[in-house]
């Protein structure tokens, strides 16, 4: 017999936050402001090469899911990625202020070659949200991703502050979505819940996230590999 999705979501959360990927010695040393500016201009590269991407990895979920109800929670979520109609304000736009900050060239940054560990987060985000099946598709955007968002980008957000050069509309993109994304994850719970009352389906939902969470402890081993010597 199946948990009710409530219960399901209240034991998937919990888990989720007991997870590696949010509590990384990576995250900590970034917190407490161990990484000098070039090692930032790293991590700013690497993230943006996932980042940039991200209105597609919601596109590709929205294209294959079947029913409209569920589909326009994902809609609501991209609409507020590219910026609600405003092209200043996209987030890949808000991100590319911070670079900007950093005196990095985002044309330059796209010919970057990414780490093996940026390669393979990307690669998983790809494959999940194009060919995987769309509630596991949206376990990893949801629980997977958007619900982590306070947690990891708080300790970020922190270091980034400590930087003397770096003024607080520079790293607008970290506190921006430790509020938005707690809504895009709400959106994406909403679209679940229809879905999770089946046992088959709520562990679809955990299989997405958890590769997802496991995707992204790889990414934060390489930063850390390459930030923190």
């Amino acid at each position: 017999m199946s948990t009710s999705a409530q219960d399901y979501f209240e034991e998937l959360e919990e888990e989720i936050r007991a997870h590696p990927a949010l509590h990384h010695p990576f995250l900590e040393k970034f917190r407490q402001g161990k990484l000098s500016l070039d090692r930032i201009r790293i991590f700013a590269r690497q993230y943006y090469l996932y980042s940039r991407w991200f209105g597609r990895y919601v596109a590709a979920i929205i294209a294959n899911i079947p029913d409209e109800r569920p589909r326009a929670f994902l809609i609501k979520n991209l609409y507020q990625e590219y910026g609600e109609e405003d092209p200043a304000n996209t987030h890949p736009a808000i991100f590319r202020r911070f670079m900007d900050a950093l005196r990095l060239d985002p044309n330059e940054v796209e010919e970057t070659e990414p780490l093996p560990e940026t390669r393979l987060f990307i690669h998983e985000y790809l494959f999940t949200c194009r060919n995987g099946h769309f509630i596991e598709a949206l376990g990893a955007m949801g629980p997977g991703t958007e619900s982590i968002v306070p947690y990891i980008y708080r300790p970020i957000y922190e270091g980034l502050k400590k930087e003397p050069s770096l003024k607080e509309d520079d790293i607008e993109f970290f506190p921006l979505h430790m509020t938005l994304d707690v809504e895009h994850s709400a959106n994406i719970k909403e679209a679940l819940l229809e879905y999770a009352e089946k046992e088959q389906n709520q562990k679809l939902i955990k299989q997405g996230a958890m590769a997802a969470l496991s995707a992204r402890t790889v990414l934060w081993n390489g930063l850390e590999r390459v930030c923190c010597r």
